[in-house]
């Protein structure tokens, strides 16, 4: 037995139900009838075309890649260079060093006074300081020389790719 409070909570959803317009199964075609044929004119369907976009697409992935492999070749062979420059510079400076070193503890050797050592001393403080001063401007020129190559393959790798995006 159905009390009033019931069937007052049920009419509101009732109506609103009617509101709203037949439900989907009373839309559909009615059994029997057929649904009408596609035009002859239509483009041929997605996965017809699918391959072809595909194969594209990986192949155009391909060239992409060939080429960044290609700009960080360029770009390790350019550090390579740049290391190789350093290490023979930083070679040359050690050597520079020792025969400096060399000179003037045989000079200090010869020292007869304690001026004539402190003389000694302050020239080889003096020449060390500016060998120091040269050697970091040269290898300043090379490590700004070795990060202008590496990176001008991988940088012109990439103007290219934006030039594509736009």
């Amino acid at each position: 037995m159905e009390t009033k409070g019931r069937r007052a909570a049920r009419e509101p959803v009732m109506e609103t139900a009617a509101a709203t317009g037949p439900e989907p199964a009373e839309m559909a075609a009615p059994q029997g009838e057929a649904v009408a044929a596609a035009p002859a004119d239509l483009p041929p369907p997605v996965p017809a075309a699918l391959p072809q976009v595909v194969e594209n697409a990986a192949q155009a992935t391909r060239d992409l890649g060939e080429e960044a492999l290609a700009a960080f070749s360029e770009s390790q062979a350019a550090v390579a260079r740049g290391l190789e420059a350093m290490t023979a510079e930083i070679g040359e400076l050690a050597r520079a060093g020792i025969a400096a070193a060399t000179r003037s503890a045989t000079a200090m050797l010869s020292a007869k006074s304690l001026s004539d050592a402190f003389e000694i001393n302050m020239n080889c403080a003096r020449q060390s300081l500016d060998a120091l001063i040269d050697g970091s401007a040269k290898l300043s020129e090379i490590g700004v020389k070795l990060a202008s190559e590496a990176s001008r393959p991988v940088l012109a790798q990439c103007a290219q790719g934006w030039g594509m995006a736009r």
